[in-house]
């Protein structure tokens, strides 16, 4: 059996609530705020813009960066997560590859599930992964406002591009798809909104860039009204700023307005936001099998009928065997396992049942120190094949299966099958495979997927003839069960 670590690696990502803060950002004298603020960002992970570092090569799937301290907004593969769709490639021609892992020796490398094309090695290429968000906002109101406008101000890079959808450092990015604005849905006399407007970088305040989306109405407005179902959509999460430090969180103050219908302030309130990097988990799972086989009690039913003794463990003590009538024993087999393509379990007896420790020679031993393995009730019982055994007129020992509790595991046969000689009467038994012919150990029941507490009973059943020679018989059932990792 060969076995695989399995390494999942588990992601949490962490999701910051804006708090209100107490003052005004930017020089507004005369309004007051709105209260019980709020903005949650679905997604506070920071997007990731970065270069190639030397050494790359057309072919390979290993990416290294550039991990010049602040060359670039980012320098460290821990930003990153498996699956991340990532773009390399420069002078606006960027491809795509997605994170196949990344490096826990190596923090400044990951790799992808495609090879690196020609054009995507160089160094100083572009590697970008950006994370978008939707913005959900939540407020009361503080002044009625009539045919008013909710407005909300995040900050845009000034210097450069700020809608391309390439990911700014210590900015958000509008995109090159103008985000939706969701507004309340309120439709009264007092608020009826219309139809959400989302503006990049159109409005400056001391020099400082900022979109904007509004969400304007007609109505009286009023004082005291909690909203919190305005969402804005696709807003592409920022670069890290300069200097930041992995797990602490860059800080962002977007701005939530009402204004009136001249556009004028009436009220506004400034809140925090943090994003920063999602924190990797990572755990190993060896590849794990546990099989327990388990005594069955007298009296108890399986195999459609009573069990005659009880079982342990390590023995099935049938006892004093009967001529004229079956006895009948049993035992649970459990199996669990983390094999992802599931397990086998075979059995397999080292003689036929025995006497003094005789050799029982060949399929059908003709000596009277050996109790033969059934051959059923139409002389078609094997290791392989089924046939009906209800007659205690055939003598011998044999086995069934019962998957009473129908756990997820797949018999090769039960009790009541009607499969090869049997006919689902209820009495349809087997040969163990006989390691002395020798017989291959034969396989009783498995799974194709992880198992978690399949069981089963297996059923023994004897009669003896009247032939047979007094004294204590024995031999070995060996089961075994094999995961497929």
């Amino acid at each position: 059996m060969q076995l695989k670590q399995v390494r999942p690696v588990l992601v949490f990502s962490v999701v910051f609530l804006a708090i209100a803060a107490a003052g005004r950002f930017a020089k507004q004298s005369y309004s007051a705020n709105l209260t019980n603020v709020s903005v949650t960002l679905s997604n506070s992970r920071l997007s990731f813009k970065g270069a190639l570092g030397a050494g790359n090569t057309v072919g390979s799937s290993q990416v290294t960066l550039n991990n010049t301290v602040d060359a670039y907004p980012s320098t460290n593969s821990a930003q990153l997560q498996q699956g991340d769709v990532i773009k390399i490639g420069s002078a606006g021609v960027l491809n795509d590859y997605t994170v196949a892992s990344i490096s826990a020796e190596n923090a400044y490398s990951f790799t992808t599930t495609a090879a690196l094309a020609s054009g995507d090695t160089e160094a100083g290429d572009d590697v970008i992964a950006s994370q978008s968000s939707t913005l959900t906002l939540g407020f009361t109101t503080q002044t009625a406002v009539a045919s008013g406008i909710f407005q909300v101000l995040i900050p845009a890079d000034a210097a450069s591009v700020n809608a391309d959808g390439i990911p700014d450092q210590g900015y958000f990015d509008f995109g090159t798809s103008v985000p939706t604005v969701t507004c309340p849905t309120n439709a009264d006399t007092v608020y009826d909104f219309v139809a959400g407007v989302a503006t990049a970088s159109a409005v400056t305040i001391d020099s400082r860039k900022y979109h904007s989306y509004i969400c304007a109405y007609s109505g009286t407005g009023a004082v005291g009204t909690a909203f919190s179902t305005m969402t804005i959509n696709n807003v592409i999460n920022p670069a890290p700023k300069i200097n930041h430090i992995a797990g602490t969180a860059d800080t962002y103050r977007p701005i939530i307005r009402h204004l009136n219908v001249s556009t004028a302030l009436v009220d506004e309130t400034t809140v925090s936001i943090g994003v920063l990097e999602a924190v990797r988990v990572t755990a190993s799972v060896a590849p794990l099998i546990t099989f327990e086989v388990s005594g069955v009690a007298s009296g108890v039913s399986t195999c459609g009928t009573s069990t005659s003794v009880g079982t342990s463990a390590t023995a099935v003590p049938f006892g004093e065997l009967l001529i004229s009538g079956f006895t009948n024993a049993a035992q649970a087999l459990t199996v669990s396992t983390n094999a992802a393509d599931g397990y086998a379990v075979t059995a397999t007896e080292n003689d036929q049942l025995s006497r003094n420790n005789v050799t029982c020679t060949g399929a059908i031993p003709a000596s009277s120190d050996c109790i033969v393995d059934s051959i059923g009730d139409t002389g078609a019982m094997l290791h392989s094949a089924g046939d009906e055994w209800s007659a205690t007129t055939v003598k011998g020992f044999g086995y069934s299966l019962d998957d009473v509790n129908t756990s997820g595991l797949t018999p090769v046969f039960e009790y009541d099958s009607s499969a090869d000689a049997c006919d689902g009467t209820g009495d349809c038994f087997r040969q163990f495979a006989d390691a002395e012919v020798p017989d291959a150990a034969t396989q009783i029941f498995s799974a194709a997927d992880v198992a978690d507490n399949h069981n089963l009973y297996i059923c023994y059943r004897a009669v003896i003839s009247t032939s047979q020679a007094a004294g204590n018989y024995e031999n070995y059932i060996t089961y075994t069960a094999t995961a497929n990792f």
